[in-house]
């Protein structure tokens, strides 16, 4: 018995568009705000010297980008179950890698990261581009004939 994907309406799917591209959104700067903190971790020979280290010096330039990294995943995760349940995950999942343009032009452009830029890295981010673009489901269903 084949399993007959669930329709959604035209709002459904446009809702569950933003919040898929809300729930990339928010990944990208978590991922951006932990790398930012990691790089203020202070060197000690354990984790848990660091740890004391930070509670003593009341590290803020740590703490703050911490805490607002885990805070923006938790909402990308709940942003991404609202997104689950609107679109169909072989419309869903694609988008998720364009978490890594995203975080990529972050990471050449803020403040704080010394990432290079490359020609092969440049165009591996426009092959991802390119792949999100032709799973869209409107080029799927170009490609299908249902359009």
């Amino acid at each position: 018995m084949q399993h007959q994907p669930q329709l959604t309406t035209d709002s459904e799917q446009r809702a569950g568009l933003l919040f898929a591209l809300g729930s990339v959104l928010l990944v990208s700067i978590a991922q951006l705000c932990l790398k930012y903190a990691m790089q203020q971790w202070p060197v000690a020979p354990t984790v848990l010297d660091a740890v004391a280290v930070l509670i003593r010096e009341h590290s803020l330039a740590l703490l703050v980008p911490l805490g607002f990294g885990i805070v923006c995943y938790v909402l990308s995760v709940l942003s991404w179950l609202v997104t689950l349940g609107k679109l169909p995950l072989s419309v869903a999942y694609p988008l998720l890698s364009l978490s890594y343009l995203l975080v990529q032009c972050g990471t050449l452009f803020l403040p704080g990261f010394h990432e290079l830029f490359s020609i092969p890295r440049f165009s591996g981010l426009i092959l991802i581009v390119i792949g999100v673009y032709l799973l869209t489901p409107q080029n799927t269903a170009r490609c299908n004939g249902q359009l």
